[in-house]
């Protein structure tokens, strides 16, 4: 097939109400889907940005496409001679190369669920769904007294993660890194300071999770835990090399992907021998686009039975 060819959509989807992270507010996100065809067979992935992440954006991703002009071994060349400039776009390509196994997958995968903001309302409801470990966004006017009040009234076997998303100050994140060491319900406060802050070497790794600072193993070396996007982390197989060596914790959470990139994530996900919830409670928070199509709930599954060729045809 003469190195094989590809197609590529670029399909925008709108939240149903605004997420807001440390960076801001989020109310749409462009995503690039990828379709090859080669001696493998046909393989989709999906090349899904997010805010706060030093990753190509998805005008780069359209101009490297257009110009391999269809022509999958140009393409593959073209990411391999960016090294770590197109984390996204590598990570499409290694769904496709992967797509027989990731299609077939259809184990299931505990997941945590995810809060906007601090509401015991919130917590009781993701309790009552199931879900036992709950990821709370924080911003930076957040108080540690009102996560203490959360857990005070938080039943004994709900684990929570925090989530700052690089909203605080140096001085914020000593307090609340100092306070959440001292909470065994708290498994970590996640990113609690900007990307490339060098106040993290006087936090320490110990319940100190690295997200956007973090990105892919050719990141930054953190002895503590660390939350991978699959969709944002460039090459799998060099991800997952690297994962066969490492012995701390590693949390596997979505970018709001589609479901193409959804289901290659969680086959990801899969490969990892560790047992941490992942964070994939991102569905039913966009418009009706037809673009999910896995189940929600503390347990997350791949999908059986679903053409992805047909859904490809569908969002063309």
């Amino acid at each position: 097939m003469n190195g094989g060819k590809f197609d590529f959509l670029r399909v925008r989807r709108r939240f149903r109400q605004p997420i807001t992270t440390g960076h801001g507010l989020v109310e749409s996100v462009d995503r690039i889907l990828l379709r090859t065809e080669s001696d493998l067979g046909i393989g989709y992935g999906e090349a899904a940005p997010w805010p706060g992440f030093a990753t190509e954006s998805c005008d780069q991703i359209a101009e490297v496409l257009r110009s391999a002009k269809g022509s999958l071994s140009h393409l593959s060349a073209a990411v391999r001679a960016s090294q770590t400039t197109l984390p996204c776009l590598s990570s499409a390509l290694s769904s496709c190369a992967h797509w027989d196994e990731i299609e077939a997958f259809t184990g299931s995968l505990t997941c945590a669920g995810l809060l906007t903001e601090i509401s015991a309302a919130g917590l009781a409801e993701k309790y009552a769904q199931g879900y036992r470990t709950i990821k709370i966004k924080l911003r930076a006017h957040s108080a540690v007294e009102e996560v203490v009040r959360l857990i005070d009234e938080a039943p004994d076997d709900i684990r929570l993660r925090l989530d700052a998303n690089g909203a605080f100050n140096l001085e914020q994140a000593r307090e609340w890194t100092q306070w959440v060491r001292q909470q065994p319900k708290v498994e970590f406060l996640e990113q609690p300071m900007a990307a490339g802050q060098p106040g993290y070497a006087s936090l320490g790794p110990e319940k100190v999770a690295l997200d956007e600072s973090f990105l892919t193993p050719a990141g930054v070396d953190w002895a503590g835990p660390v939350v991978i996007k699959p969709c944002l982390a460039g090459d799998w197989d060099e991800l997952l090399r690297w994962r066969r060596q490492r012995s701390t914790p590693v949390v596997y959470s979505s970018c709001f992907e589609t479901a193409f990139g959804r289901q290659g994530a969680l086959w990801l996900a899969a490969q990892d021998p560790g047992k941490d919830a992942v964070g994939f409670d991102t569905l039913g928070r966009f418009e009706m686009d037809g673009r999910d199509r896995h189940e929600p709930g503390p347990i997350v599954r791949g999908l059986l039975n679903l053409s992805w060729q047909t859904l490809w045809a569908e969002m063309t």
